[in-house]
């Protein structure tokens, strides 16, 4: 699944929609699988290590503290 999506589109989504050009290194679900995302290609987007890291600590600061409100 991971050389299927990079090989559809290898550049990182996030940095994509602030104007940044970087390699996808990781596959990320949009919906984490912990909040009842599916494991297919509908839920899934290439990200880079930075911002694969920032939105990890971002899910997991709101599984432990609730959303932000």
């Amino acid at each position: 699944m991971r050389a299927d999506l990079f090989s559809r589109d290898p550049l990182c989504a996030d940095c994509k929609k602030v104007g940044r050009v970087a390699l996808a290194t990781q596959r990320d679900h949009v919906i984490p699988l912990a909040e009842g995302g599916p494991d297919d290609e509908t839920n899934e987007q290439g990200l880079c290590d930075a911002c694969h890291e920032a939105k990890s600590l971002a899910e997991a600061q709101r599984g432990r503290y609730g959303p932000r409100k």
